[in-house]
């Protein structure tokens, strides 16, 4: 019987310290045999030659550089085809916008499974359309310093959505209904509380219920009768729970009712 040979990938290291370069190419030799390193860079303007002359698949690209940044690379690039693994050693808020925007990153010191993972994740995206808007995503929430555009998986791969078009979130069970300005309604594979995590940063969004989160920049009415309850621009009731009645009174102060 004879089995498909496993598609290779070709890399390209990126990374202003020897030793990090060293380390990450002996990693992938001896734990992701699918990756072959065509050549590993020390600053930016190496790696842009590189990635011209390998076309690589993969790039493992350090963001801290002397001269230019690892996101400044990027900016040559008129359209991006190669998928792209950070390694950083950035804040917690800039993790969870890597996290939004469904880039994949790698804390330094590297760890294998971490490795592992990253190029398993590489392998499903590699050929498809989406580095270039993952990227974009990226930069806007990590210059915004909260999450302004989300990336949510669908049936065909990712579609990312603006924070301000999103009237509010509904859990069901493993999922979540999302609710848009437009009236497109979305169906993602995520909990609510995925998406509660991940937008913790934008002070738009409100858990108001178990099952609700809403953008208060859509909120239409704050209705006190019958135990309370949230009316959206849509039309749509959102419920409040009891025990997040003063947290929600405590966010809605500065806001004009």
């Amino acid at each position: 019987m004879l089995f498909a040979k496993e598609t290779m990938i070709k890399a390209i290291i990126i990374d202003d310290e020897a030793k990090a370069r060293r380390i990450m190419e002996v990693l992938l030799t001896e734990h992701c045999p699918t990756v072959t390193v065509m050549e590993s860079a020390e600053d930016v303007l190496t790696g842009i030659k590189a990635i011209h002359k390998h076309q690589p698949d993969l790039v493992f690209l350090d963001i801290e550089m002397p001269g230019y940044t690892g996101f400044q690379l990027l900016d040559f690039f008129e359209e991006i085809r190669f998928q792209v693994v950070f390694t950083t050693a950035y804040s917690e808020y800039a993790l969870q916008a890597f996290q939004v925007s469904a880039v994949d990153y790698l804390l330094k010191p590297i760890q294998i499974d971490q490795l592992v993972h990253a190029v398993e994740k590489a392998k499903k995206l590699i050929g498809s359309a989406h580095p270039s808007e993952t990227i974009i995503a990226l930069k806007e929430n990590l210059e915004a310093h909260e999450v302004k555009k989300l990336a949510v998986p669908t049936s065909s791969g990712l579609s990312f959505i603006a924070t301000e078009h999103i009237v509010l979130m509904v859990a069901d069970g493993s999922y979540t209904h999302i609710y848009l300005t437009d009236g497109t309604k979305m169906l993602i594979s995520k909990k609510i509380k995925e998406f509660e995590l991940n937008l913790a940063s934008n002070s738009s969004f409100f858990r108001t219920h178990r099952s609700y989160l809403i953008n208060l920049a859509h909120l239409k009415q704050y209705v006190k009768q019958d135990g309370g309850h949230l009316l959206m621009d849509n039309n749509q009731i959102a419920h409040l729970a009891r025990e997040r009645k003063d947290a929600f009174h405590k966010r809605i102060e500065h806001l004009k009712l």
